[in-house]
Protein backbone atom coordinates (compact mmCIF):
# COMPACT_ATOMS: atom_id res chain seq x y z
CA UNK A 1 0.00 0.00 0.00
CA UNK A 2 2.89 2.44 1.02
CA UNK A 3 4.73 1.61 -2.36
CA UNK A 4 1.09 2.52 -3.98
CA UNK A 5 0.77 6.03 -2.63
CA UNK A 6 4.29 6.91 -3.37
CA UNK A 7 4.15 6.07 -6.57
CA UNK A 8 0.63 8.09 -7.27
CA UNK A 9 2.69 10.81 -5.47
CA UNK A 10 5.11 10.86 -7.25
CA UNK A 11 3.02 10.38 -10.62
CA UNK A 12 1.29 14.29 -9.15
CA UNK A 13 4.45 15.61 -8.37
CA UNK A 14 5.78 14.95 -11.86
CA UNK A 15 2.33 16.38 -13.50
CA UNK A 16 2.50 19.54 -11.18
CA UNK A 17 6.41 20.02 -12.10
CA UNK A 18 5.50 19.46 -16.36
CA UNK A 19 2.38 22.03 -15.92
CA UNK A 20 4.42 24.64 -13.85
CA UNK A 21 6.22 24.93 -17.10
CA UNK A 22 3.76 25.15 -19.59
CA UNK A 23 2.86 28.77 -20.89
CA UNK A 24 -0.34 29.59 -22.54
CA UNK A 25 -1.50 32.57 -24.53
CA UNK A 26 -3.86 33.41 -26.97
CA UNK A 27 -5.40 36.95 -28.92
CA UNK A 28 -5.88 38.17 -31.91
CA UNK A 29 -3.62 38.91 -35.19
CA UNK A 30 -3.73 40.21 -38.64
CA UNK A 31 -1.35 40.09 -42.20
CA UNK A 32 -1.00 41.72 -44.71
CA UNK A 33 0.87 40.03 -47.79
CA UNK A 34 2.24 40.01 -51.35
CA UNK A 35 0.74 37.04 -53.37
CA UNK A 36 0.58 35.43 -56.13
CA UNK A 37 -0.34 32.02 -58.06
CA UNK A 38 2.48 30.34 -60.16
CA UNK A 39 1.96 27.69 -62.67
CA UNK A 40 4.54 26.55 -65.16
CA UNK A 41 1.99 26.71 -68.15
CA UNK A 42 1.77 30.68 -67.87
CA UNK A 43 5.38 30.94 -66.53
CA UNK A 44 6.52 29.68 -70.34
CA UNK A 45 3.89 32.00 -71.80
CA UNK A 46 6.04 35.42 -72.19
CA UNK A 47 4.24 38.43 -73.00
CA UNK A 48 0.70 37.16 -73.66
CA UNK A 49 0.05 36.31 -70.01
CA UNK A 50 2.40 37.16 -66.99
CA UNK A 51 2.33 37.50 -63.70
CA UNK A 52 1.70 41.31 -61.60
CA UNK A 53 2.34 41.54 -57.96
CA UNK A 54 -1.01 41.30 -55.73
CA UNK A 55 -1.72 41.47 -52.24
CA UNK A 56 -4.04 39.59 -49.61
CA UNK A 57 -4.69 40.23 -46.06
CA UNK A 58 -5.57 37.82 -43.40
CA UNK A 59 -7.45 38.04 -39.30
CA UNK A 60 -8.03 35.66 -36.94
CA UNK A 61 -7.20 34.22 -33.67
CA UNK A 62 -4.03 32.57 -32.30
CA UNK A 63 -3.88 29.93 -29.66
CA UNK A 64 -0.20 28.97 -27.95
CA UNK A 65 1.26 26.55 -25.62
CA UNK A 66 4.63 26.97 -24.19
CA UNK A 67 6.97 24.79 -23.10
CA UNK A 68 10.41 26.44 -22.62
CA UNK A 69 11.55 27.39 -25.63
CA UNK A 70 9.39 25.30 -27.59
CA UNK A 71 5.79 26.45 -28.86
CA UNK A 72 2.95 24.97 -30.67
CA UNK A 73 0.56 27.32 -32.11
CA UNK A 74 -2.55 27.00 -33.99
CA UNK A 75 -4.47 29.65 -35.95
CA UNK A 76 -7.60 30.30 -37.50
CA UNK A 77 -7.66 33.12 -39.82
CA UNK A 78 -9.87 34.11 -42.47
CA UNK A 79 -8.97 36.72 -45.56
CA UNK A 80 -7.93 37.27 -49.15
CA UNK A 81 -5.23 35.77 -51.36
CA UNK A 82 -5.30 37.60 -54.55
CA UNK A 83 -3.52 36.33 -57.51
CA UNK A 84 -2.59 39.39 -60.64
CA UNK A 85 -1.69 39.13 -64.53
CA UNK A 86 -0.91 41.46 -67.18
CA UNK A 87 0.10 41.47 -70.39
CA UNK A 88 -0.70 42.29 -74.15
CA UNK A 89 -3.35 40.66 -77.06
CA UNK A 90 -1.89 42.58 -79.74
CA UNK A 91 -1.18 46.31 -79.23
CA UNK A 92 -3.89 45.81 -76.38
CA UNK A 93 -2.45 45.57 -72.80
CA UNK A 94 -4.21 44.31 -70.24
CA UNK A 95 -4.25 43.15 -66.54
CA UNK A 96 -6.81 40.49 -64.50
CA UNK A 97 -7.28 40.06 -60.75
CA UNK A 98 -8.74 36.48 -59.39
CA UNK A 99 -9.53 37.61 -55.21
CA UNK A 100 -9.77 33.78 -53.29
CA UNK A 101 -11.79 34.49 -49.91
CA UNK A 102 -9.76 32.02 -48.01
CA UNK A 103 -9.75 30.24 -44.53
CA UNK A 104 -6.75 29.19 -43.38
CA UNK A 105 -5.82 26.97 -40.26
CA UNK A 106 -1.58 27.24 -39.52
CA UNK A 107 -0.49 24.53 -37.71
CA UNK A 108 3.35 25.75 -36.56
CA UNK A 109 5.90 24.56 -34.40
CA UNK A 110 8.04 27.90 -32.66
CA UNK A 111 11.34 27.98 -31.60
CA UNK A 112 11.37 30.67 -28.83
CA UNK A 113 10.43 31.37 -25.36
CA UNK A 114 6.70 32.96 -24.87
CA UNK A 115 8.59 36.77 -24.88
CA UNK A 116 11.57 37.76 -27.30
CA UNK A 117 12.69 36.02 -30.84
CA UNK A 118 11.14 33.48 -32.37
CA UNK A 119 11.60 31.10 -35.58
CA UNK A 120 8.73 28.80 -36.58
CA UNK A 121 7.74 26.35 -39.23
CA UNK A 122 4.75 24.10 -40.29
CA UNK A 123 2.25 23.84 -42.36
CA UNK A 124 -1.46 25.43 -43.90
CA UNK A 125 -4.28 24.36 -44.36
CA UNK A 126 -6.35 26.86 -47.11
CA UNK A 127 -10.12 26.58 -47.67
CA UNK A 128 -11.19 28.49 -50.73
CA UNK A 129 -14.75 29.73 -49.95
CA UNK A 130 -15.11 31.85 -52.89
CA UNK A 131 -13.10 33.00 -56.36
CA UNK A 132 -13.88 35.89 -58.37
CA UNK A 133 -12.03 36.39 -61.41
CA UNK A 134 -12.19 39.90 -63.74
CA UNK A 135 -9.90 42.17 -65.79
CA UNK A 136 -9.94 45.29 -67.58
CA UNK A 137 -9.92 44.97 -71.37
CA UNK A 138 -12.29 47.04 -73.52
CA UNK A 139 -16.10 46.39 -73.19
CA UNK A 140 -15.70 45.34 -76.89
CA UNK A 141 -13.17 42.39 -76.38
CA UNK A 142 -14.92 39.53 -76.16
CA UNK A 143 -12.69 38.30 -73.44
CA UNK A 144 -14.04 40.65 -71.05
CA UNK A 145 -14.84 39.54 -67.56
CA UNK A 146 -16.25 41.40 -64.37
CA UNK A 147 -16.76 39.70 -61.09
CA UNK A 148 -17.20 35.62 -62.73
CA UNK A 149 -17.25 33.30 -60.21
CA UNK A 150 -14.75 30.50 -60.46
CA UNK A 151 -14.63 29.06 -56.84
CA UNK A 152 -15.22 25.53 -59.04
CA UNK A 153 -12.24 25.76 -60.87
CA UNK A 154 -9.85 25.89 -57.34
CA UNK A 155 -9.41 23.63 -54.41
CA UNK A 156 -8.28 23.44 -50.90
CA UNK A 157 -4.84 23.18 -50.80
CA UNK A 158 -1.62 23.68 -48.14
CA UNK A 159 1.21 25.72 -47.81
CA UNK A 160 4.76 25.26 -45.86
CA UNK A 161 5.27 27.94 -43.65
CA UNK A 162 8.63 29.06 -42.50
CA UNK A 163 8.13 32.58 -40.43
CA UNK A 164 10.85 34.80 -37.91
CA UNK A 165 9.15 37.61 -35.54
CA UNK A 166 10.21 38.89 -32.14
CA UNK A 167 7.81 38.58 -29.12
CA UNK A 168 7.46 41.49 -26.99
CA UNK A 169 5.68 41.87 -22.99
CA UNK A 170 4.10 45.00 -22.65
CA UNK A 171 4.28 44.30 -18.86
CA UNK A 172 4.07 42.27 -15.98
CA UNK A 173 0.90 43.80 -14.87
CA UNK A 174 -0.53 44.43 -17.93
CA UNK A 175 -0.40 41.18 -19.38
CA UNK A 176 -0.01 41.33 -23.31
CA UNK A 177 2.43 40.28 -25.35
CA UNK A 178 2.79 42.23 -29.09
CA UNK A 179 3.99 39.66 -31.72
CA UNK A 180 5.88 41.12 -34.91
CA UNK A 181 6.97 39.21 -37.60
CA UNK A 182 7.19 37.80 -41.15
CA UNK A 183 6.27 35.05 -42.55
CA UNK A 184 6.88 32.92 -45.85
CA UNK A 185 4.44 30.71 -47.31
CA UNK A 186 4.66 28.01 -50.82
CA UNK A 187 2.46 25.56 -52.14
CA UNK A 188 2.86 22.24 -51.37
CA UNK A 189 -0.11 20.52 -52.99
CA UNK A 190 -2.25 21.76 -56.08
CA UNK A 191 -4.57 24.77 -55.97
CA UNK A 192 -5.45 24.30 -59.68
CA UNK A 193 -7.00 27.85 -60.81
CA UNK A 194 -7.47 29.94 -64.08
CA UNK A 195 -5.27 31.58 -65.95
CA UNK A 196 -5.25 35.59 -66.88
CA UNK A 197 -8.41 35.10 -68.85
CA UNK A 198 -10.14 32.85 -66.75
CA UNK A 199 -9.69 29.45 -68.25
CA UNK A 200 -9.57 26.56 -65.95
CA UNK A 201 -5.90 25.35 -65.75
CA UNK A 202 -7.30 21.51 -66.14
CA UNK A 203 -8.81 22.44 -69.54
CA UNK A 204 -6.84 20.04 -71.96
CA UNK A 205 -7.36 22.30 -75.25
CA UNK A 206 -5.55 25.30 -73.61
CA UNK A 207 -3.44 22.99 -71.52
CA UNK A 208 -2.50 19.79 -73.11
CA UNK A 209 -0.09 18.97 -70.84
CA UNK A 210 -1.11 20.00 -67.23
CA UNK A 211 0.70 21.46 -64.45
CA UNK A 212 -0.04 22.23 -60.50
CA UNK A 213 -0.48 25.73 -59.39
CA UNK A 214 1.40 27.11 -56.21
CA UNK A 215 0.39 29.49 -53.90
CA UNK A 216 3.09 31.41 -52.36
CA UNK A 217 2.95 34.57 -50.06
CA UNK A 218 5.19 36.83 -47.85
CA UNK A 219 3.93 38.99 -45.04
CA UNK A 220 4.21 41.04 -42.04
CA UNK A 221 2.22 39.34 -39.28
CA UNK A 222 1.08 41.30 -36.28
CA UNK A 223 -1.12 39.74 -33.38
CA UNK A 224 -1.79 41.22 -29.64
CA UNK A 225 -2.00 37.89 -27.25
CA UNK A 226 -2.90 37.78 -23.85
CA UNK A 227 -0.80 35.57 -21.31
CA UNK A 228 -3.45 33.39 -19.68
CA UNK A 229 -0.31 31.58 -18.14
Amino acid sequence: MKKVLLSVGLFAMTISAKAQVISFDAGLKGAYSATEMFNNNISDLGAIQDYKMSTGSNYGVALNANVKNIGLTVEFLGGQFNTGYQGTIGSTAYTSNVQLNTFSIPILLKLGKQTGGYAEIGVSTNGVRRATYSNDLPISNPLTTTGTDVTTSFKSYTTAVLGFGSKVSLGDKFPLILNVGVRFQYGITDSQGVDAFGVNLTNKFAYPTYQKSAAASVGLHVGLTYKIK
